[in-house]
């Protein structure tokens, strides 16, 4: 929203007022009621500013979707969108009707929360659905293409260099059809240990992405990251037990549970956690909805329903 300011030297309001200008006009406010055709990933800053990446560009909102605004100007489809835990994002994905890449987009980066996104790799040859990073360094970055043939076909890629050069891994052990892969994580110890949720339970790497074999087909974990503690795993859990997000303190060998159990009908596409406040969490759904808790799973606030804004 632009502020009009009353100053007494009319040369310094110019220059405010222009300044102001400049910079908000990135950032519009959005109707209420608008309808979000798909919420492809989820993200809260340190300042607590929740975002969600959408089949039509980034929207944010700092107050639990009281009120919501398009971040940039870009319309593009936004896929495989991850928050860096250097506060960096990166997204994937599909152009827009008035976007300046080809499809689809390959790895683009965004250094400003959104506003502006530059070109780093594979643009116009991948679009990846799911991309996460290690932890302790942002610059190792793993992206899962789940479809293609060819050169840049289906399989898991790494870069070590924040994504300028990439080595694709044919995983031997996940399902052949890599769309039965839901989520993915590399594991705080090692760069090269990976867990990933999939259709038939959750499977782990120990060398990249290479071999993956069982390690709890109890367990389907739809959408996993890594509390800010660097260490613990939070996600969204569902066995003949229990269903919701649930933290893990030992890699994923137990289990405890916070709340948020969407039953049959719905589960979570993405989950991201506030790295300065770990009892602000958001996760978005497979029906477009958005849940977002303040007190650690006390009271989860459903912030989206069905793909409509307040």
């Amino acid at each position: 929203m632009k502020k009009v300011l009353v100053l007494s030297v009319l040369s310094l309001s110019l220059i405010l007022s222009a300044c102001s200008s400049n910079e908000d006009s990135k950032i519009t406010a959005v109707k209420s009621g608008k309808k979000i055709e798909d919420i492809h990933g989820v993200g809260i800053s340190n300042d607590g500013t929740t975002y969600i990446a959408t089949h039509e560009g980034l929207f944010s909102t700092k107050n639990e979707g009281d009120s919501w605004n398009r971040v940039g100007s870009a319309r593009d489809d936004f896929m495989g969108f991850h928050l860096r835990s250097d506060g960096t994002m990166l997204s994937s994905g599909h152009p827009g009707s008035n976007s300046e890449y080809p499809n689809p987009m390959g790895i683009l980066i965004s250094k400003d929360k959104g506003l502006h996104w530059k070109e780093v790799e594979y643009v116009g040859k991948i679009d990846f659905h799911t991309l996460t990073t290690f932890r302790h360094d942002p610059n190792v970055i793993y992206g899962l293409n789940d479809m293609g043939t060819g050169q840049y076909g289906a399989g898991i890629y790494k870069s070590t260099d924040g994504g300028k050069k990439w080595t694709k891994v044919e995983p031997k052990g996940l399902p052949s059809d890599l769309m039965k892969v839901h989520s993915l994580l590399v594991l705080p110890e090692d760069q090269n240990n990976l867990l990933a949720g999939t259709e038939n339970g959750v499977m782990i790497s120990k060398d990249g992405g290479a071999n993956w074999e069982m390690f709890d087909n109890t367990r389907l974990i739809t959408a996993m990251t890594l509390m800010p503690n660097g260490k613990d795993i939070i996600a969204y859990s569902m066995d003949n037990v229990a269903s919701g997000v649930m933290i893990s303190k030992n890699s994923g060998q137990s289990w405890t549970s916070l709340g948020l159990d969407l039953g049959s009908k719905d589960a979570a596409t993405s989950i991201s956690v506030n790295q300065k406040d770990e009892k602000q969490i958001a996760v978005s759904t497979f029906s477009t909805s958005l849940y977002e808790t303040k007190d650690g799973g006390e009271v989860w606030d459903q912030v989206i329903i069905t793909g409509k804004l307040k």
